[in-house]
C-alpha cells in the first residue's frame, strides 16, 4: 500500500463531504478551484495524490487497478456525499464503486476514461504529453486559456513531480479495459452523472447516445465551450452540477 498525500479544503467537521480523484500525470491540486468554491459553501473537499503522483509514494511500483484502489481504501473517506472522478480518476472511481470499495451517495464522472481498446492508445497519449506539454505557467495557460493561473501552476508542479514511466504503468499497464456496459450497474448502486465536453477524446458520440438511451438524458451533462478539464474550464457550472446531484435533483 502506498502512503498517499491528501489535500483537504474546508472545515474538517463539515456535514457534507466530497472526494475528488485526479487524472493521470496530475495531482490533488488539480481540484483546487472547485474545492475552494465548495469549501466556501460549507463542504469539506478531500483529494488524494494518486500513487506515484504528486507527493504520494510509489510504494512497490505496482500500478495495477487493485493496488490503486487499495491505496484509496486506506487513505481517504469511502462514503462521501459526492465522489468525483476526472479522466483516469473517473476510471478508478467507477471500478471502486463497482467493487463496493467506494460507497458514495452520488457519483460524478467527469469525462472519464471508460474504454481503451489496447495499450498503444494510452501510450501514444502519454508520449504526446511528455513531448509537448509546456513546462511554464504562461505556456499552459496559452494551451488552456480558461484555466486560472493557479490551475496552471498546479499542472506545472504535477509535471515536475510525476515519473512518466509510472504514469505509463498505470495508464497503459492496465489497458485494455471497457467499463461502458457497467453504466447501468453504476446507476443501480448510486445516482451517477456523466459530465462531458462536446468533443471528448474518451466518450465517443455513439457512447454518449448509448448512455442517454440506457440512463436517460438527465444522467448526461454535455457542456459547451470546455475541454477535458471541465472543472477548470467552467468551475462555477461544475460546482453547480455537483451541488445539484448532492441534492438529488
Amino acid at each position: 500500500m502506498a502512503n498517499l498525500n491528501v489535500m483537504q479544503w474546508g472545515d474538517s467537521k463539515a456535514a457534507k463531504v466530497v472526494v475528488g480523484l485526479h487524472g493521470i500525470t496530475a495531482n490533488a491540486g488539480a481540484m483546487t478551484e472547485p474545492a475552494r468554491m465548495l469549501a466556501n459553501k460549507g463542504w469539506k473537499f478531500v483529494a488524494p495524490d494518486m500513487r506515484g503522483h504528486g507527493e504520494s509514494t510509489r510504494s512497490n511500483g505496482d500500478f495495477s487497478f487493485d493496488s490503486l484502489i487499495a491505496d484509496f481504501a486506506s487513505n481517504i473517506p469511502l462514503e462521501p456525499d459526492v465522489l468525483i472522478g476526472h479522466s483516469f480518476g473517473g476510471t478508478l472511481a467507477q471500478i471502486g464503486v463497482l467493487q463496493g470499495v467506494f460507497k458514495p451517495k452520488s457519483l460524478v464522472l467527469e469525462d472519464p476514461v471508460s474504454y481503451f481498446p489496447d495499450k498503444q492508445t494510452p501510450l501514444d497519449m502519454l508520449a504526446w504529453d511528455e513531448d509537448n506539454l509546456p513546462h511554464d505557467i504562461e505556456g499552459l495557460i496559452s494551451m488552456n486559456p480558461k484555466w486560472s493561473r493557479l490551475d496552471a501552476a498546479w499542472k506545472l508542479l504535477s509535471l515536475e513531480q510525476v515519473d512518466f514511466d509510472d504514469a505509463r504503468s498505470a495508464f497503459a499497464g492496465n489497458a485494455p479495459w471497457d467499463l461502458r456496459d457497467s453504466a447501468i450497474d453504476l446507476m443501480k448502486i448510486t445516482p451517477t452523472i456523466w459530465v462531458l465536453p462536446e468533443d471528448s477524446r474518451f466518450v465517443s458520440v455513439d457512447d454518449k447516445k448509448k448512455l442517454e438511451q440506457d440512463l436517460g438524458t438527465d444522467a448526461i451533462y454535455v457542456i459547451p465551450n470546455v475541454g477535458h478539464s471541465i472543472h477548470r474550464d467552467d468551475t462555477e457550472l461544475f460546482v453547480e452540477i455537483v451541488e445539484k446531484i448532492s441534492e438529488g435533483s
